[in-house]
């Protein structure tokens, strides 16, 4: 801003003020973005909101002031545009508020887009354009504020920008009146100071503007103030904070006073002000603390207000108030700060990111939809009633929310990606918040309308989300939900109060998720429970939040509860509530069949209507009768002594009913509800009517036969409850008649079921049951059986195991533990634990079920098939079988020489069977989990799950066939079994289906199979007993070995295996294996086996004594292996070196887990129930923070490897004392890690060995220094025994100790090392340092590393040197320990010692010097890896090499070159320099270029140029040369125009790393940089750019190559202009753009207009500045800044020309192309239709003339044709393009003639006339025909009377009373045609119209129709028949007929016919095709007949 002083004398000047970038241009791209309308409006207003203003006034002023005495411009540019200097005097808006402009107000005015509110941040502005958007109704805005006056002038036409006066000191208003006057009739003095602010806004009255062409006028303006009042009023005062009351004006043109249009204020400001402004009021000193880190509490503050709005409409109304609920918060500050920072390391207050958000709802109506505000509305619409507002980030115009775009990329921490992620962040954490809140206010709201059903509209339920907004609502229920306190009350309840509902929390309330019926929901609440009522979308968001576990949930339980609670019975119980809502209440609490808590309800229907209680306890029954009998009377004929009071009322709610029968007939879930059907009465009055008879006197056979009818229906009923289980206390009473013929209790009688292996001595002793009761009755009646009572379990052992009500679920779930896997070996355990030394197994393929005859039981026979038999030589004790049934129990744990300690092993048995069996030593014990495969036993009787039977005393051998499988293995029942025998029959498909346990069964193939896999498991190493095991295969003829496994030693080991001591004990386990072919394996394991003493940890100790666990564990490894030697070979071989062992983990028996070591691992772990689960999960093993994985690591990582250390240390003391040799052994089997392990979860184990070998200084590496020893690991200097062979031996022959081990073993010792555990482990692993360490000891012991040894042998040549050096050199430390070492290969071959000097380079660079000789240079054949280290910086300043790099070469250069400016060369020569050579040197001087001295390198002419091609030349920074390449470039198409221009070009290419200087000297060819050296090159001839490529004579095609160039450097362009002052300017100024019109002219791009991409062009005139881009070459002319012209614009510009121009259309085809274009889908836009529609664009067919499109009708309509001629029609191309018209009809072509509405007639003539005929005939025979004669001119026409007078009422009266004989003459009307009367005569005899009339319309023409069928008509009337008439009438009306005249007759003789409806139908015909009449009114043939005119004028005029 310029203070532009003024001196005396002079008109006052003012102070410039003027924006700091160019205006018009800027401003007309920001109202672009901007819209117009009321958008205008809320722009002032939220700049007065800004300001502080409490009014807001807008006043419309009509008149035009004087111009007499208005201050003088200070530029003249007015004048040259032919501008008035009044142009500003005219109408105009004003906006006034009440505060005064500051001083950053007047700043922001003088910076578009860069607002000064940025900072301010209780400013709702932070845009700084929103101001601008003022200028789309103005070009000169002006405003009055304190003592200032400003005028803004963007076009620079008056000021230069704008001017800013102290009116009062300059005294403005006495000089300049006629400047002030627009400001006077609002109370604006100016000749004082003004306390606010008056803006004034002349309107835009011309498009001659560079900001807009829109032209606004008055109305214009009027209709945005309706609009804002209508649309906006209330809305925008909602989040303003200041703004109070905005009122709208109008000065009417003349007038004094302004008058009021609209008003819109807050009613109640003065007691809502302060909470209005409170929050805003906080943020900038809350802002400030936050910025300076003094903000430490917690700022979330709130303010809510009910709002009353009153909106008005003129002087002279009260105008409507609106009660608003209002609600504004603050988040916390230091929160929303921490997110920003810790995800993107900003400051909020940077970006001016406030956490502040409001919501607000009408109280008054709720049918409104919300919006979107930031302080002021945006066009956004919520999904929801509740508006929101908040502190968001919104575009430049207002209009939209930053969000993403699809899959848009944005940068993390990019602007736009944090207004983004702000956005979110106000939607995500800061408005659930809010609108919590905003609930809870609701609720404390009073006097609304706000109904039940209209509680949860106020949640952010979005419905029909719309895209924009989607992306940040889609989760704001969820986040309201998650933000809720439990304890919140937002929940509508049951009505407790006048306004129907009351508020409950979830942690009062119960939900209801089920969506109850409503009515039932009323009774709920009516009795006092707080139901909650919500939708199931909140439901469902509640269920997944944080509450779901704290949600109550409204369910049948919690209402029984509630209704069972003493002081709530008051509310139901005796008629507290109908026993209509009593039974609502029943039938709901019934739904969860939860039958058991219905206790004690009073709530059962009985037929008396009354309700009975419902009880479990009670022998007293109510019954229900089928459903079948709903509703009627029938009653069951089994009871009918029955009171009402023991019915359920039939007359209740069906679906009440049906759940009642339905459950009673399900038994009620197995509850003793006492209601049951009818046809079941109960158990117990059957029994007592048995108990009536004597129960002491012998009974009669009939008496018999009646108890027994009644006892079968009992047995029926048991029979019936079976499935849900016998209830069978209440057969406590029950008599039974026994073979005594008398009555004896239940209890006391026994069935026999024993037959004749019983005597009837023995049967004497009990209570027989009578013949008469069958086995059915027995079963039903649950007797006990004599096998039962004889058999029965008397052992207590029996009770634990049978106490397991689901023992089948119980061991099914240990089968999942235990795999069929696990059958051999849990067998195989047990055996060894009772001390057996034998074990075999029988795989049995016998079948027995013919021998099913005597069983112990039926149902036994369904497992005499094939089994498993299992053999161990102990005999079970009582301990054992007490063990076998305490499932789970640990019946082995406290027994520390037992492996098992679970108990549940044997229950593997179950895999393959139901009913396992055993004998041993005298009893035979079966186990039946299911308990259906026993003899019942008992009373009550039942099947037991076990029994165990001294088969020696109860005689069990009487059941033969039970016992005949067992003979084949000498079990015979006769005499004790020795051993243990168990018997596991197989489950077959059958038994499987029936089995609860498991449906798997085996085939006898695949036992094999599993049993033959197990031999080579090493099932035996680590049992103590066991010294055999055995397979068998028996069949009906024999038994044969599969396979056998034996201890061969087991003298020598026995005592070892057995004892339990804490010594280490190695052993030795000779094993033979024998399988079914007599093969034979032999194999030799070494043991080592022992514990550990003490447990150093606490935890362990208390662990291992309550487990009675030790630290137990061994370790076996294979010795040898073979099947040909014997084991007496195989303990003789010198040396060991078995097959290799895959080691498995064991816990005395196999654990199926490969640990991939050397030998196996036995550990007493603390195994999970089933063993094979120890390490199913790495976790939970070794990892696991229980000690039980505790225990497991101790036993793993420190036991078995002080164990392992021992076996090791053994071996090596067999080796040493040459018992055998174990070298190989030691290393690759006995190792702890192979080079096949491992599994990381054994790591640590083998680690520990290695561990326990170095510190315990165990020597077991081996050595081959000084013949071969073993070291120990301290001693040893370890390498890689394949890849680092020649270098341990190299050292071993200098006299170093080394040991070769493999890559595995190092990197475990490395790992060792590496993690320092234990710290002084005394592995150091060797390195280049230590080898040269070791060297320098031994200098003279080194090799010579000659070809050829001293021997004559090959051994250590230059290869081996290089090897050597590669292991020393990869370690740097050793570059310092070379000095004297002789290990330098030089390039003669000899070697040097390190610490001379020598060069180090490569043959070529040798070759390029060929003046300097061959000095000392290190051999060129060193290997890369040596290549690279002998160059290294580091190596060559320690060891004295030299490196040939550019340094050396610039010392070099002077035998080649000379230092001169310019030398001529020869490339392709022979001698130096060529091209070559001079590749060659660049090559290393670029290697090394930064160190290079460029001014010495500056002084060598090294760069060569394209032309002359025999040139070099010195590098010249000020002078660079652009590089292209001979190869080809993007731009070499370029270069003979860049040759025309005289840009000089290079193919030599600078690397990128390249000295600076250099890179300066030769550019590359880009777009910057050619487009640089055309300036220079313009410059240096002093020509414009136009005029250089005029004498350049640039071809067409090149101007298309230097288009593409401008294109694809466009962003280098950009990019450079930050570097390059005003380089943007010399693109502009190639003249290479096309024109339209003007194939010979190029333009640059600041002379032409760009039209929208693909936009059609056409011009009227000859020439065009119109650009003709390409889509590619649009994008360039953009960004170069071409001016622009939207496509409505171009028709603007078409009409001026068709206005002034006066084309003519004939002469412009091309014109027609263009508008079918503008017409297509692709362009056609609302704007460019409404000017199509506006403007005569259109040229009619007859290309006379352009007119607009509503003057032209459609050709396609057939009468239009024939109305109009081609001056009223399309041209053709636009009428037959289907897109083109469809878009022409909406645009008003008159494409049809509006449809009158044609009422129904109905008429059935032929049906009349039949009836009627028939009834003239039945009354007179002698009818003669055609007696009625109609004369019609000369032509005579006859009828017959009768059908006359049948058909018509007219005729009937004619002929009435005339002679029947008489002929009756009719003379016809002259005007009537014979035509038509017999048209008429045809109806009447019953032909259709549409029919009838054929005759006439196949012989009249066309044109004389409508003259036709109006003679018809009058026929009609003439003879009075109506209904034909009104048929004719109809066909007319149909005809909808257009041509003025044809509508003209129709018209004149209707009314001469009196056919009013007709006459009604055509003139609402006429009206409503107004525009087709008026248009043949004005033809000139219709304007003769006057009576026609007049007739067609007074009805369109409405005056008729």
């Amino acid at each position: 801003m310029t203070n532009l002083n003024n001196n005396p004398g002079t008109p006052p000047r003012g102070e410039e003020f003027k924006p700091r970038e160019p205006y018009t241009h800027r401003l007309k791209k920001l109202l672009e973005e901007y819209p117009d309308g009321t958008q205008v409006l809320r722009e002032i207003l939220q700049n007065s909101d800004d300001a502080k203003s409490k009014v807001q006034t807008f006043i419309l002023d009509h008149n035009t002031y004087q111009s007499e005495r208005l201050l003088e411009p200070h530029l003249n540019k007015y004048k040259h545009f032919n501008l008035n200097i009044d142009k500003y005097q005219g109408p105009a808006l004003l906006a006034i508020n009440e505060t005064t402009f500051e001083n950053n107000d007047f700043e922001s005015l003088l910076s578009l887009a860069d607002s000064k509110k940025q900072d301010q941040f209780d400013k709702i502005g932070v845009m700084g354009v929103g101001f601008n958007s003022i200028y789309h109704i103005t070009d000169s805005p002006s405003f009055i504020t304190g003592d200032k006056y400003v005028v803004l002038d963007p076009h620079e036409w008056y000021y230069n920008g704008g001017v800013k006066f102290n009116f009062i000191e300059e005294n403005l208003i006495q000089e300049y009146p006629d400047q002030f006057a627009p400001f006077t009739p609002f109370g604006i003095s100016c000749n004082e100071r003004f306390d606010g602010t008056i803006f004034r806004y002349p309107l835009r009255d011309s498009t001659f503007s560079n900001i807009s062409k829109k032209i606004y006028k008055t109305d214009e303006i009027l209709e945005m103030f309706r609009k804002f009042y209508e649309n906006e009023s209330i809305h925008c005062l909602l989040f303003l904070k200041h703004i109070e009351c905005i009122s709208f004006y109008e000065l009417k043109k003349g007038a004094s006073k302004p008058e009021l249009l609209y008003k819109i204020q807050l009613d109640n400001a003065i007691q809502v002000r302060n909470k209005r402004s409170s929050i805003v009021e906080n943020i900038v000193p809350l802002m400030d603390e936050l910025r300076l880190g003094k903000l430490n509490d917690n700022t979330q503050l709130k303010s809510s207000y009910v709002a009353s709005f009153r909106h008005q409409k003129g002087e002279d109304t009260d105008g409507e108030i609106n009660r608003w609920l209002i609600l504004n918060y603050l988040d916390d500050l230091l929160e929303t700060e921490a997110h920003f920072q810790k995800r993107f390391n900003k400051s909020i207050g940077d970006h001016k990111f406030i956490p502040n958000v409001g919501l607000a709802v009408p109280l008054n109506s709720l049918n409104v939809i919300g919006r979107l505000f930031c302080f002021l509305p945006l066009p956004i619409d919520m999904p929801f009633i509740v508006s929101v507002h908040g502190y968001f980030a919104v575009s430049n115009n207002r209009r939209s929310l930053w969000s993403a775009a699809g899959n848009e990329d944005l940068a993390f921490d990019g602007l736009a990606n944090l207004k983004i992620q702000w956005n979110k962040y106000l939607f995500e954490k800061v408005l659930p918040k809010a609108w919590i809140g905003f609930l809870l206010e609701l609720t404390k709201v009073d006097d609304t309308d706000i109904q039940l059903n209209d509680i949860y509209r106020f949640w952010p339920r979005a419905i029909n989300m719309s895209d924009s907004i989607n992306t940040f609502c889609e989760d704001l229920l969820k986040n309201v939900v998650e933000n809720l306190n439990i304890e919140d009350r937002v929940f509508n309840g049951p009505s407790l109060n006048a306004i129907g509902y009351c508020w409950l929390s979830l942690s009062d309330g119960y939900l209801d998720e089920k969506s109850l019926d409503s009515n039932l929901l009323k009774i709920i609440g009516n009795i006092g429970f707080p139901v909650i009522s919500v939708s199931y979308d909140i439901i469902r968001i509640l269920q997944r939040s944080r509450h779901n576990d704290n949600l109550k949930r409204l369910s049948p339980a919690v209402i029984r509860d509630y209704l069972d609670l003493k002081f709530n019975r008051t509310r139901w119980e005796d008629a507290a509530v109908s026993r209509q809502d009593v039974l609502q209440l029943f039938k709901y609490i019934l739904s969860d069949r939860d039958f058991n808590e219905l206790e004690g309800f009073k709530m059962i229907p009985l037929a008396n209507g009354t309700l009975g209680t419902l009880t479990l306890y009670s022998d007293s029954y109510v019954y229900i009768d089928e459903i079948t009998n709903y509703r009627n009377e029938h009653t069951n004929n089994l009871i009918n002594q029955l009171n009402s009071d023991k019915l359920i009322d039939k007359t209740i709610d069906f679906e009440l009913y049906e759940i009642l029968y339905n459950s009673a007939k399900a038994r009620w879930g197995g509850c003793n509800l006492n209601i049951k059907i009818l046809d079941e009465i109960g158990v117990r009055d059957l029994i007592l009517i048995i108990r009536d008879m004597n129960e002491n006197e012998e009974l009669s056979t009939n008496e018999i036969e009646n108890v027994i009818e009644i006892l079968k229906r009992i047995a029926k009923i048991q029979n019936d409850d079976k499935i849900e289980g016998n209830n069978l206390q209440r057969l406590d009473e029950l008599l039974i008649p026994s073979t005594n013929n008398k009555l004896v209790e239940l209890q006391d009688i026994y069935y026999d079921d024993m037959g004749d292996r019983l005597d009837d001595n023995e049967k004497s002793k009990y209570e027989i049951t009578h013949n008469f009761v069958t086995q059915n009755i027995a079963e039903g009646l649950g007797i006990q059986t004599l096998k039962g009572k004889i058999f029965g379990n008397k052992d207590s052992d029996w009770e634990t195991y049978e106490q397991h009500e689901s023992l089948t679920t119980r061991i099914k779930n240990i089968l999942d533990d235990y795999s069929i896997d696990s059958l051999f070996k849990e067998f195989l355990q047990n055996a060894d634990d009772a001390g057996a030394t034998e074990f075999s197994v029988f795989v049995d393929e016998r079948t027995f079920q013919h021998n099913s005859k005597n069983l112990f039981s039926d149902e036994m026979v369904c497992w005499q098939g094939p089994a498993i038999w299992i053999y161990n030589n102990a005999e079970f004790t009582d301990d054992d079988f007490r063990s076998l049934l305490k499932l789970g129990t640990r019946g082995k744990s406290r027994d520390e020489k037992k492996i098992g300690r679970f108990g549940i092993g044997f229950n593997c048995a179950f895999h393959v069977t139901d009913l396992p069996s055993f004998v041993s030593g005298k009893y035979i014990a079966f186990l039946d989990p299911h308990a259906k495969f026993l003899p019942e036993q008992g009373f009550p009787p039942r099947r037991p799950k076990g029994a165990r039977i001294d088969f020696m005393e109860k005689n069990f051998k009487s059941f033969y066939d039970q016992c005949h499988p067992y003979k084949m293995l000498n079990c015979n029942f006769s005499r004790e079994f020795k051993g243990t025998l168990f018997r596991l029959p197989l489950r077959t498909s059958t038994t499987g289906d029936q089995s609860d346990i498991s449906n798997k069964f085996y085939e006898i193939g695949e036992i094999l199979q599993l049993f033959n896999d197990v031999q080579d498991m090493n099932e035996m190493l680590f049992l103590r007993n066991i010294e055999s095991c055995s397979l068998f295969r028996m069949d009906d003829t024999n038994t044969k070995l599969i396979w056998r496994t034996e201890i061969n030693n087991f003298d020598s080991c026995r005592l070892s295996r057995q004892n339990v001591v804490d010594e280490v004990q190695i052993y030795q386990l000779d094993i033979k294996r024998t399988n079914m072919r007599n093969k034979k394996i032999s194999e030799i394991w070494l043991l080592c086996s022992g514990r550990h003493k003490f447990i150093s940890e606490q935890d362990l100790r208390v662990f291992s004594k309550e487990n009675r666990l030790m630290p137990r564990g061994g370790i076996a490894s294979l010795l040898a292996r073979s099947s040909e030697k014997s084991l007496d070979e195989l303990r003789n071989e010198s040396i060991i070196n078995p097959p290799k062992l895959r080691g498995e983990m064991y816990s005395y028996l196999s654990l199926s887990i490969n640990t991939n070591l050397g030998v196996h691992l036995n550990g007493n772990f603390f195994l999970p129930s089933a063993r094979n689960g120890i390490l199913q999960s790495k976790t939970d093993f070794l990892q696991g923070d229980c000690i039980n994985a505790k225990w497991n690591r101790y036993i793993l990582y420190d036991v078995l490897p002080y164990l392992h250390v021992k076996l090791l240390n053994h071996v090596v003391d067999r080796h040493e004392n040459r018992e055998a040799n174990f070298l190989s052994y030691i290393s690759n089997n006995l190792w702890p890690i192979t080079r096949n392990s491992t599994i990381s979860l054994y790591e640590d184990y083998y680690l520990n060995v290695i561990k326990t070998l170095g510190t315990g200084n165990h020597r077991v590496f081996w050595t081959e220094f000084n013949g071969g020893q073993f070291i120990s690991l301290k001693e040893a200097k370890i390498f890689e025994e394949v890849e680092e062979a020649i270098i341990a031996n190299i050292l071993v022959s200098s006299g170093v100790p080394t040991v070769k081990l493999d890559r595995d073993k190092i990197e475990q010792l490395n790992k060792i090392v590496e993690s320092r555990d234990p710290p002084n482990f005394p592995y150091m692993p060797v390195s280049g340092e230590s080898v040269c360490e070791e060297l320098q000891m031994v200098i003279s012991s080194i090799p010579s590393f000659n070809n050829i040894s001293n021997d004559g042998n090959m051994q250590y040549n230059r290869d081996s040197l290089f090897e050597l050096l590669s292991f020393i050199l990869q370690d740097k430390n050793s570059f310092g320990t070379l000095t004297d070492l002789p290990l330098v290969p030089l390039n003669n071959g000899s070697v040097g010692k390190f610490g001379e000097v020598y060069y180090v380079g490569k043959q070529k660079h040798l070759d390029l010097f060929p003046n300097i000789g061959p000095s000392k240079f290190v051999s060129t054949k060193l290997p890369e890896n040596l290549q690279k280290i002998f160059v290294d910086d580091n190596f060559c300043a320690c060891t004295n090499i030299k490196k040939f790099d550019a340094s050396g070469i610039l010392d070099l250069l002077r035998s080649v070159i000379q230092p001169v400016r310019e030398l001529k060369w020869v490339p392709d020569g022979n001698s130096l320099p060529n091209k070559s050579w001079l590749k060659k040197i660049w090559a290393i001087l670029y290697k090394d270029m930064k160190k290079v001295d460029f001014n010495k390198l500056s002084k060598f002419p090294l760069i060569p140029v394209v032309q002359p091609s025999d040139m070099l030349i010195r590098p010249d920074k000020n002078n660079p040369i652009i590089y292209i390449p001979e190869s080809g470039h993007t731009l070499y198409p370029l270069y003979p125009a860049l040759m025309k221009l005289n840009v000089h070009i290079t193919n030599m290419v600078v690397p990128e790393k390249a000295h600076e200087n250099l890179k300066k000297c030769i550019v590359e060819c880009t777009p910057v940089n050619i487009i640089n050296s055309l300036e220079k090159i313009r410059s240096s001839l002093s020509l414009t750019m136009k005029q250089l490529f005029e004498i350049s004579e640039i071809l067409p095609e090149e101007y298309i190559l230097f288009r593409t160039l401008i294109r694809e450097g466009m962003d280098a362009f950009v990019a450079q202009q930050q570097n390059q002052k005003n380089f943007m300017d010399i693109p502009r100024s190639l003249p290479i753009w096309e024109v339209n019109l003007c194939d010979d002219k190029f333009f640059d791009a600041t002379s032409g207009i760009l039209l929208p991409h693909g936009f059609p062009f056409y011009s009227f005139r000859e020439n065009s500045n119109v650009y003709k881009p390409t889509k590619k070459d649009r994008a360039s002319l953009t960004k170069l800044g071409a001016a622009c012209m939207s496509g409505l614009e171009l028709l603007e510009d078409l009409i001026q020309q068709i206005i002034t121009l006066f084309p003519t259309p004939s002469k412009h085809p091309k014109y027609i192309t263009f508008l079918r274009e503008i017409l297509s889908d692709k362009w056609r836009n609302d704007k460019i239709v409404q000017y199509l529609i506006k403007y005569p664009m259109f040229p009619n067919k007859a290309l006379t003339e352009f007119v607009k499109i509503n003057t032209l009708y459609d050709m396609n309509v057939p009468i239009f044709r024939r109305i109009f001629k081609d001056d009223k029609f399309l041209p053709s191309e636009l009428q037959d393009n289907a897109v083109c018209l469809e878009a022409l009809k909406s645009m008003g072509l008159i494409c049809k003639m509006i449809p009158t509405e044609i009422p129904e007639t109905n008429g059935n003539q032929r049906e009349v006339l039949l009836n009627t005929l028939l009834k003239k005939l039945t009354e007179q025979q002698d009818n003669e025909y055609h007696d009625v004669i109609f004369n019609v001119g000369m032509k005579k026409i006859g009828a017959n009377r009768y059908v006359l007078s049948a058909a018509s009422e007219h005729f009937e009266r004619e002929f009435h009373g005339l002679s029947e004989r008489s002929e009756i003459e009719i003379n016809v009307p002259d005007d009537i045609q014979p035509i038509s009367i017999e048209i008429l005569l045809r109806w009447l005899y019953g032909q259709p119209f549409e029919v009838a009339k054929t005759i006439a319309t196949n012989e009249i023409p066309s044109s004389a129709y409508i003259s036709f069928i109006m003679n018809v008509l009058k026929v009609t009337h003439i003879y009075k028949v109506e209904e034909f008439k009104n048929i004719v009438e109809t066909s007319i009306k149909k005809g909808q007929y257009v041509n003025i005249q044809e509508v003209y007759l129709i018209l004149k003789l209707s009314r001469e016919c009196n056919a009013q409806g007709l006459i009604n139908f055509y003139e609402n015909h006429i009206k409503s095709n107004k525009g087709i009449f008026r248009e043949q009114l004005s033809q000139s043939e219709n304007a003769t007949n006057e009576e026609m005119l007049q007739m067609i004028n007074s009805i369109l005029e409405g005056q008729e």
